[in-house]
């Protein structure tokens, strides 16, 4: 870890944030996407709610994936803009028991801008991004 990093990990130590679980910080109202949804309507989706990557979920809404700006830019350019997208089905995710350190770690590692969060049956209950985690240790008053 770099030294940033690192005091930031001593901060939430100190103040037993490290601890705090994922649903304490995770976001519930979010966007996601079905697996037949074309590139158009997905391109469109992320442009009118300024989103970098969402969930893609079945009609339940268990996890099958999430897609990326970066998934919509390749397939954009070499796809017709009507055909389904495709995503990514090995996915990193958090439980809502899942401690702010465990997703520190996990984003910082696997350098990822969000995660889902699901459940033991794989429903999808929100998101975490790194600026969620963030904004959560800011909340805090961790002050210098």
């Amino acid at each position: 870890m770099i030294a940033s990093h690192k005091k930031m990990m001593d901060k939430a130590q100190q103040f037993n944030l490290a601890s705090s679980p994922v649903s304490s910080f995770m976001v519930t109202n979010f966007i996601s996407l079905r697996e037949n949804y074309s590139l158009r309507h997905t391109i469109e989706t992320f442009r009118i709610h300024h989103i970098s990557g969402a969930p893609v979920i079945d009609d339940k809404g268990q996890l099958l994936g999430i897609i990326s700006e970066y998934d919509l830019l390749i397939q954009a350019a070499s796809k017709k803009l009507s055909s389904t997208i495709d995503f990514k089905v090995d996915v990193k995710y958090a439980y809502p028991e899942t401690t702010l350190k465990e997703v520190l770690i996990l984003l910082y590692k696997e350098r990822l801008k969000w995660i889902p969060v699901i459940d033991k049956a794989q429903y999808v209950l929100g998101t975490v991004a790194r600026i969620d985690v963030l904004n959560f240790i800011a909340e805090q008053k961790l002050d210098d």
